[in-house]
């Protein structure tokens, strides 16, 4: 891939203040020597395919057109989505429930992953749409079935762009799912038949489990027959996937869900929680789609985007329906700008600090994503070096969502303050 010209960029940084448990220390640190950080274009890594959320997955609550323009813009007060994750349903007469919402997330140019969490029962043997295994002689019907699916969608003016095999086929639960060991899944794809019209996407583990997941990649004639590694991360499984990136398949985080436990039964209610927790927890989420950027992944789509703990309120715990929550400007500091097609860039520092950095590029534009998680605030963030025709940032904390910062810039310079607790998103133009 050509690179760009090499530029540098410089974060001069000194303490600012320093809190601990919301209270100003007595004694702040004294101005420190200058903290460089530097952004290498040269260096590329990952070409990024998308940010995204999910669609309701069961009964007919689907996204809405005006909900949809929320998640799916990229202007002011819209989150940027670039991936919509949808259910096949083992059940035919529940397709037509995600058209309309599919049908939005076509206008808007957003890749729709589709994913069953159980092939139709009777092709089971339990019979059941809860637990059980796909009798290897119905491989070949499940195949027809996901491909009777994505022909349904287009003729209705939707089209599926990705489907998975099964949602989380290595956990056990109580709800709609089916089991799946490695070699089952393997056995599934080297079946008669083939999926036709989407990209594949495999095997979607509870949490990318490598010995799963490598199993597949380990097949050459498996890994031929699947296009994307997909997988979840609930109690592990961020790393990198070096048998994916050898094979030139893209790695898609497709699922992960952070809202305080509240769906635990007898947990404390979500509205219960103060902002100041309810913040915490969504810086932890970005942390999370940081470390998965830094591991190579293209892609990453959170569970649900409305709902009451999520991107967009559902009229739940004092949410109000339609309206763009805190946590959904918070992802949108990665999924507003940083689209599809941009790569990312090398950065490097040799001194310890609390800020987690990415930087990406496309054409003339360079975006810096800074995640401050801490409770120093960093003065004069300074950015040099480089020949910017423009440049401005976004900053989201506990008190204000998407603040935009118009910096100026003189003989190539610009720097603003980073504060405690925050996300910035810098928008280069060069």
């Amino acid at each position: 891939m050509k690179a760009l010209n090499f530029f540098s960029l410089l974060f001069i940084i000194s303490f600012f203040s320093c809190k601990k448990d919301n209270k100003e220390v007595n004694n702040p640190a004294p101005a420190t020597k200058p903290f460089i950080v530097k952004i290498l274009p040269e260096t590329t890594y990952q070409t990024i395919a998308g940010f995204g959320g999910a669609n309701r997955m069961w009964g007919t609550m689907s996204l809405k057109p005006a909900e949809a323009l929320k998640a799916f813009g990229t202007e002011d007060n819209q989150l940027g989505l670039s991936i919509f994750r949808v259910r096949i349903s083992s059940n035919k007469a529940e397709w037509n429930n995600i058209i309309e919402a599919v049908k939005e997330a076509n206008q808007k140019g957003v890749t729709v992953l589709a994913s069953p969490w159980s092939p139709p029962a009777n092709l089971k043997d339990n019979k059941s749409d809860v637990a059980g295994h796909l009798l290897p002689e119905n491989y070949k019907a499940f195949k027809d079935y996901i491909n009777e699916f994505i022909k349904f969608m287009a003729q209705n003016g939707a089209k599926i762009d990705v489907v998975s095999i099964q949602n989380e086929p290595d956990v056990k639960v109580i709800y709609e799912s089916c089991d799946w060991t490695a070699d089952e899944m393997i056995a599934f794809l080297n079946a008669p038949g083939k999926i036709e019209g989407a990209k594949v996407a495999a095997p979607e583990s509870f949490n990318f489990n490598p010995a799963f997941t490598n199993a597949l990649l380990n097949n050459q004639e498996v890994a031929s027959k699947f296009d994307i590694v997909a997988g979840h991360i609930y109690g592990s499984g961020l790393g990198e996937f070096p048998l994916a990136v050898n094979q030139k398949k893209e790695v898609w985080m497709t699922e992960y869900l952070m809202n305080l436990n509240t769906g635990n039964a007898g947990a404390a209610k979500w509205n219960t929680y103060s902002e100041t927790v309810k913040w915490a927890e969504s810086l932890k989420m970005l942390e999370s789609v940081h470390d998965a950027m830094k591991n190579n992944w293209n892609a990453y789509v959170w569970w649900y985007l409305q709902r009451y703990y999520s991107f967009i309120g559902d009229g739940e715990e004092n949410t109000v329906f339609g309206e763009v929550l805190k946590r959904g400007y918070a992802f949108s500091h990665f999924s507003r700008f940083i689209r599809p097609g941009f790569v990312r860039i090398g950065a490097e520092t040799t001194e310890y600090n609390t800020l987690r950095i990415s930087s990406y590029k496309k054409d003339n534009q360079i975006i810096i994503v800074v995640i401050n998680s801490g409770d120093i605030a960093y003065k004069r963030f300074q950015i040099n070096g480089l020949n910017i025709k423009e440049a401005f940032a976004y900053t989201t904390d506990e008190k204000t969502s998407m603040k935009k910062t118009n910096l100026s810039v003189t003989e190539g310079l610009a720097e603003m303050d980073i504060t405690s607790r925050s996300v910035t998103t810098f928008v280069l133009k060069i």
